[in-house]
């Protein structure tokens, strides 16, 4: 058994902005903004609707690259990463996008050998498709992919795991794991149900955090 893992969602939580949000606001206007109000009155945020904005873009190839490495991330993420490692720790990227753009921004960055758990996606069609493995062992018919699933499949190899999140797909995860940092939505949902977090802000934050309670050093 190793000492621990931590486990971070990628969009809102290592990055400032979900990316879809950075699509709708550049390319999709008031359009995009009204199908992501709408969409939010009677359904989740799934892969269905990530695809509808991923897949309206109309950008080359090249064009989609240059707004990936853009996306902004935490600028202490690579520090971060390094000292749990110092710390007898790993860390994990797990999230209901997709691998595409996350490897591309972290192979951007020279942030290496980071697990990406997520769901495949390519450039099709002027856009980025997203396909869940309905195979998967992490399949979810809601989000595409279950992430309680994936801490649990990681639990079994660790003494604790620590969770980042910020939305609702990281709620059962968040309930998972042993120690859970949250943010926005998630923060809201944790709170109606009585479960304890700690408030996200900052991965230096969460750094000196974790120092406090002897985990890192």
């Amino acid at each position: 058994m190793k000492k621990f893992a931590f486990v971070s969602d990628f969009d809102g939580t290592l990055s400032s902005k979900d990316f879809y949000h950075i699509i709708i606001e550049k390319y999709l206007g008031d359009e995009g903004k009204e199908l992501y109000k709408e969409w939010k009155k009677t359904k989740k945020i799934n892969v269905e609707f990530l695809n509808k904005i991923f897949g309206a873009t109309n950008l080359s190839e090249r064009e989609i690259i240059d707004e990936i490495i853009q996306i902004p991330l935490d600028k202490y993420v690579k520090n971060f990463i390094d000292n749990v490692r110092k710390n007898g720790g790993d860390f994990y990227i797990v999230s209901a996008g997709t691998s595409y753009y996350i490897k591309i921004l972290l192979e951007h960055l020279e942030i290496k050998d980071v697990p990406v758990i997520s769901m495949e996606g390519t450039y099709l069609d002027g856009g980025i498709k997203i396909t869940p493995d309905s195979n998967s062992e992490f399949f979810s018919e809601v989000f595409g992919l279950d992430k309680r699933k994936v801490i649990e499949s990681i639990k079994k190899d660790y003494d604790y795991i620590i969770f980042a999140g910020d939305s609702e797909p990281d709620l059962e995860a968040a309930k998972a794991a042993d120690l859970v940092y949250a943010r926005s939505e998630l923060a809201e949902l944790l709170d109606k149900e009585n479960i304890d977090f700690t408030a996200l802000s900052d991965f230096k934050l969460i750094e000196k955090d974790l120092i406090e309670k002897g985990i890192l050093v």
